[in-house]
């Protein structure tokens, strides 16, 4: 959502005589009542420039790697760089389910935790690992792909990502 619908939506719901400001702290939101009352409410909310940047990044500079995203376990894309006939929020979606789905099987099979899922097709793999409780993260790879090389990448990515999803 556009950072001055969320602005104009917040402010819808404190009421007309309300009005956000956004002060020079990324992680400050002061919310200001003409009425003089005063609400001072303190929010860290992840970066999400920062978290494209490394993805952008992961999928330029990673052989075979064709698109990344970071997904909540609910569904809602938190950052991507997909292929452009992807849409986003479906493949957050679908991330969401495949994720559900494979620790509902990895209970009933007794496997333990999940740390991977990989779906293999004639295209290429969709490797799914976690980024902590808040996150997934959704990496799309051509079958040409070195497996293993791959999945050291995926853990140094998700060592990069986990700390900044774990700070909000």
């Amino acid at each position: 959502m556009f950072m001055g619908n969320i602005f104009k939506f917040l402010a819808g719901k404190l009421g007309k005589k309300s009005e956000v400001e956004i002060h020079s702290q990324p992680s400050l939101l002061e919310t200001v009542d003409k009425s003089s009352h005063k609400i001072t409410e303190k929010t860290d909310m992840i970066d999400a420039s920062m978290l494209h940047d490394i993805l952008h990044n992961f999928v330029s500079n990673t052989a075979n790697v064709q698109g990344a995203a970071l997904v909540s376990p609910d569904g809602l894309a938190l950052a991507s760089v997909l292929p452009i006939e992807m849409d986003e929020d479906r493949t957050a979606a679908m991330s969401a389910a495949m994720l559900s789905l494979g620790e509902r099987i990895g209970n009933e099979l007794a496997r333990g935790n999940i740390t991977r899922i990989v779906v293999e097709g004639e295209k290429g793999y969709g490797i799914m690992v976690g980024c902590g409780p808040e996150a997934v993260l959704l990496i799309l790879s051509s079958p040409e792909v070195k497996q293993g090389l791959l999945f050291l990448e995926i853990k140094r990515i998700v060592a990069q990502i986990a700390p900044i999803v774990a700070e909000s």
